[in-house]
């Protein structure tokens, strides 16, 4: 089988979620079955960073979410490439292809109605991704959330998704060394709307009167970026990988106030390295962490405040068999075992 992968709109370095699944799926179907070979469809800004791929590069750009563009441009490359299916990110998918497509919807924020008041010409995308979705053999998400919000939001059959969730790298699990002298706080992520910065920031002040810990921040500086963090906090935008696992590791509680999430995989990673967690039910989050977590109300700073303060002042027992728990749970989220699903998503185009 050859599989066209669609990656144009997608920066090096910083495509996101998106970029990470398609990066260590690929590699890892490469490695479990190698009877299914990959063209990846680049543009100019991420064509060399694919680099060990089979690869054709479009020549330029797509205007993110103008899903007729895509389908246009990759067409001819398609063809003369002869791939057997597509493989898409949801938001740059085509409505029309020559090839079965099967589509990729790490999260359905953007077609929420709340979110959708915002865009002009909202009516108009929305109709198109709904085009796209309807027209594409199957659809991989990460979790049930993003799964039943297909079902709502894009009206697309349970019988044409794949759950697919996201793995945990084996490095989280695997002793490393801190950057950061502690006591210290965590928060993972790009400073997105979404991801309920304020609350966080007055969750680390209150905790700042009783607690002598310093809040560390690593994530790509978003729309929700504050001018000044303030004192007591050190921002990363970003580490490699090993010394992001050795912040979780050497964290005294990891906070995920997030109001969206689809897959929920920073709590993961934090739950692979053995650091107590403290976050919201929102999507993903509860199907993948199961009970190990604190969870609190993120609308709620004095919920928030209440479950971070029993982090740090639950006994070391206590804590150390909950934190052994959640390594347990976390080990199961596997690229190996997100590739198969991916790989029984392919088979449905037959």
């Amino acid at each position: 089988m050859l599989v066209g992968v669609n990656t144009l709109a997608i920066p090096p370095g910083f495509g996101g979620g998106e970029e990470r699944f398609l990066r260590k799926t690929l590699a890892t179907i490469r490695q479990a079955q190698p009877s299914t070979r990959f063209v990846v469809f680049t543009d100019p800004g991420n064509h060399d960073s694919f680099d060990g791929y089979d690869r054709v590069c479009a020549k330029k750009g797509v205007r993110l979410g103008l899903s007729n563009d895509t389908g246009a441009m990759l067409a001819p490359l398609a063809k003369s490439a002869g791939i057997d299916l597509l493989f898409s990110p949801l938001n740059t998918g085509p409505a029309k292809f020559p090839v079965p497509v099967v589509l990729l919807a790490l999260d359905l924020r953007r077609w929420e109605p709340e979110h959708l008041k915002l865009e002009r010409r909202a009516a108009a995308r929305h109709k198109a991704i709904k085009r796209v979705s309807a027209n594409a053999a199957a659809i991989v998400t990460p979790s049930e959330s993003v799964q039943r919000k297909a079902l709502h939001l894009l009206e697309v059959g349970l019988d044409k998704t794949v759950i697919a969730p996201l793995g945990v790298d084996e490095v989280f699990g695997e002793p490393q060394p801190s950057l950061v002298e502690g006591p210290f706080l965590l928060a993972v992520g790009d400073t997105r709307e979404f991801k309920n910065i304020p609350r966080l920031r007055q969750v680390c002040a209150q905790l700042g009167k009783e607690f002598p810990h310093s809040l560390v921040v690593v994530g790509r500086p978003c729309e929700a970026e504050p001018d000044d963090w303030g004192p007591r906090v050190m921002r990363f935008e970003h580490i490699p990988t090993p010394y992001l696992a050795g912040l979780y590791q050497h964290c005294d509680a990891f906070i995920q106030p997030s109001l969206y999430e689809g897959s929920g995989v920073t709590v993961l990673e934090a739950m692979r390295t053995g650091a107590p967690v403290a976050t919201s039910r929102t999507g993903g989050i509860a199907e993948a962490a199961g009970d190990t977590p604190f969870f609190f109300n993120p609308e709620n700073v004095g919920s928030m405040v209440s479950n971070v303060r029993r982090i740090l002042e639950e006994d070391a027992q206590a804590r150390r068999t909950r934190t052994q728990v959640g390594v347990r749970a976390a080990a199961e989220f596997t690229w190996e075992r997100c590739a198969w699903k991916v790989l029984s998503a392919f088979k449905k185009t037959r």
